[in-house]
C-alpha cells in the first residue's frame, strides 16, 4: 500500500525547476484530465500532450515569469500496489511556489487534484482552482 509520505514523493519533483517532467511522466498518455469551473483552461483534456500543450505551456510562454511549480501541502486517501501497479484514488492539495505573472500580479494558487491511479499511471485527473484568478491572470498577461 501507497502511503501519503509515498504520494508526496512522487509529486515532489513539481516543485523543482527543471525537474516537473518527472511527475508529469507519470500521465498516462490518454489521461482524461478536466479543468473543473468557469475560465479559459475550463475544459477536458484529451491526453497527456493536449493538457500539456494547452495549460501548463500557455502559462510558461504567456502567463507568468517562470514555469509553474506546485509543491503538495496534503494528500488524502492512500494507493494500492508499488512501482508500475499502483492503483486506487488520491486527492492531492497543491500551492503555486512563488509563481508571479509576467504583469507583477502574484500567482497565489491553489490546487486540488482528484487524481485515478491505474498501473503506475494516472489515468484520470479532476482538478479544482480558483478560477477566478486564472481568468485574471490570462486577461491580464495576453
Amino acid at each position: 500500500m501507497a502511503k501519503s509520505s509515498d504520494i508526496h514523493v512522487l509529486f515532489k519533483p513539481l516543485s523543482i525547476q527543471g525537474r516537473q517532467n518527472e511527475t508529469l511522466d507519470l500521465l498516462a498518455d490518454d489521461v482524461d484530465w478536466t479543468i473543473m469551473g468557469h475560465s479559459p483552461m475550463s475544459r477536458k483534456y484529451t491526453g497527456k500532450q493536449d493538457f500539456v500543450d494547452n495549460t501548463l505551456k500557455v502559462l510558461r510562454e504567456r502567463v507568468l515569469t517562470e514555469p509553474l511549480r506546485l509543491e503538495v501541502s496534503n494528500v488524502i486517501g492512500t494507493l494500492e500496489g508499488e512501482g508500475d501497479d499502483i492503483h486506487g484514488e488520491v486527492a492531492v492539495e497543491l500551492a503555486a511556489v512563488e509563481a508571479v505573472c509576467k504583469n507583477g500580479l502574484t500567482y497565489d494558487m491553489r490546487y486540488a487534484w482528484i487524481c485515478k491511479f491505474q498501473r503506475g499511471r494516472i489515468v484520470r485527473v479532476r482538478a479544482y482552482l480558483d478560477t477566478d484568478l486564472l481568468t485574471r491572470a490570462m486577461e491580464q498577461n495576453p
